[in-house]
């Protein structure tokens, strides 16, 4: 669990005002309660959320404290500064949907006679409890023997207590036969 300290911010204030001071305005909504409007240090989120943006993060509050996940991340795509931040409150006990990244490992014999790996999706949407959130869902590619085998989301191995959301029928990867050389 990652600690970050933030103060309620000034709704009073512009954004682009608490942004002038190095710190990122933000949000913390859900778990039933009212929604709350923080201010944190910019630098100390990012080294946080860089090491795992599915974690779980314990924002101290001045004299409360919540515990959260990142919904959304503003990012200015001119400047690449983080404009503003989503946090939703959790309860351990309850689950909660998260987007996880996919990342695959494994030999494809496909893969080692030429094929081309094909990802089409990127990320998969997931629920869980909090404690089950994993940082990444592990694809193993082995089983793709032959040009066109493919993996579907329903196929992959989930960790224990993640369940996969949306259509399972999805394909996830696939080996392409190679382009033929001109």
């Amino acid at each position: 669990m990652a600690l970050l300290n933030a103060k309620k911010r000034d709704t009073a204030l512009n954004p682009r005002q608490v942004r002038a001071e190095g710190l990122v305005p933000a949000t913390i909504y859900g778990g039933g309660m009212d929604s709350v409007s923080i201010q944190m240090d910019v630098k100390e989120f990012i080294a946080a959320y860089r090491k795992d943006k599915n974690a779980i993060f314990e924002l101290k509050v001045e004299k409360e404290a919540y515990k959260a996940v990142v919904k959304k991340v503003q990012i200015d795509p001119v400047s690449d500064k983080v404009l503003n931040v989503e946090f939703q409150r959790i309860q351990t006990d309850q689950k909660v949907k998260m987007v996880i990244p996919i990342e695959t490992f494994g030999d494809s014999a496909a893969m080692k006679a030429g094929g081309v790996l094909v990802s089409n999706i990127s990320v998969i949407e997931v629920e869980c409890l909090p404690s089950n959130i994993p940082s990444t869902i592990k694809v193993d590619i082995s089983t793709l023997e032959n040009y066109e085998d493919s993996l579907t989301i329903q196929q992959i191995e989930f960790p224990e207590g993640v369940q996969p959301l949306g259509n399972l029928e999805t394909i996830a990867v696939k080996v392409a036969a190679p382009k033929a050389a001109k």
